[in-house]
Order: structure tokens, then sequence, then C-alpha cells
């Protein structure tokens, strides 16, 4: 009857034994399944702090339009200014031509007040 009573004892203590192991098993997996979970949800968060593929999309089109217009803003300014730069040039160039006429008539002006001195 002791002997019966022993190992019944032992016999419920290997199985306790056995579900406990069992449990720690699920245990752990039950952590590594929270564990998933909780990354996957710092994922899932960050994630959505981002604007989906479609609306990226739209916002790289509608960079591209205003760089496409800035690029031909750019592109007519240059040729406003070149041409800018040769009316310049023509404006100069007219300047100096003035001033030479202007230097050659005052010239001729004290050419004549002075005039030829002839004694006669």
């Amino acid at each position: 009857n002791y002997e019966k009573l022993t190992k019944d004892i032992e016999s419920r203590i290997q199985k306790a034994s056995e579900q406990i192991a069992e449990c720690k098993v699920e245990l752990q997996e039950a952590k590594r399944i929270r564990k998933n979970r909780q990354e996957y949800d710092a994922l899932a968060k960050v994630i959505q702090q981002h604007p989906d593929r479609q609306e990226t999309m739209r916002q790289l089109q509608s960079l591209d339009k205003e760089l496409k217009s800035f690029a031909d803003t750019k592109e007519r300014l240059e040729e406003k200014l070149e041409l800018r730069r040769k009316q310049f040039l023509v404006l100069i160039t007219s300047i100096h031509e003035l001033q030479r006429i202007l230097e050659e008539d005052e010239k001729k002006e004290e050419e004549m007040e002075t005039g030829p001195t002839t004694s006669c």
C-alpha cells in the first residue's frame, strides 16, 4: 500500500514535471508571439506615418512639373538677360560714337572760331 502510494506520488510528480516543461515551452512560444506582435504594431505605426504609394507618386509628379516650370522660367530669364546685354552693348557703343561725333564737332567749332590766321 505504501509502495503503491509512493509510486502514485512519483507518477503525479513526473506528470506535473512534464506539464511544467510543456507550460514553459508554451510560455516561451507565447512570449515570442507577443514580441512579434509588438514589433509588427510598431512597424505598422511607422508605415502609417508615411503616405501611400499613390500619394507619393502624385507628389513626385507635382514636383516634376514644378521643376520643369522653374527650368522654363530660368531659360526665359537667361534669354532675356542675354538680350539686355546685347542692348546694353549697343547702347554703350552708341554713346561712344555720339561722344566721338560731339568731340569732332567741338574741334570744328574751335577751328572755325579761331579761323585761319592769315595775314594780308
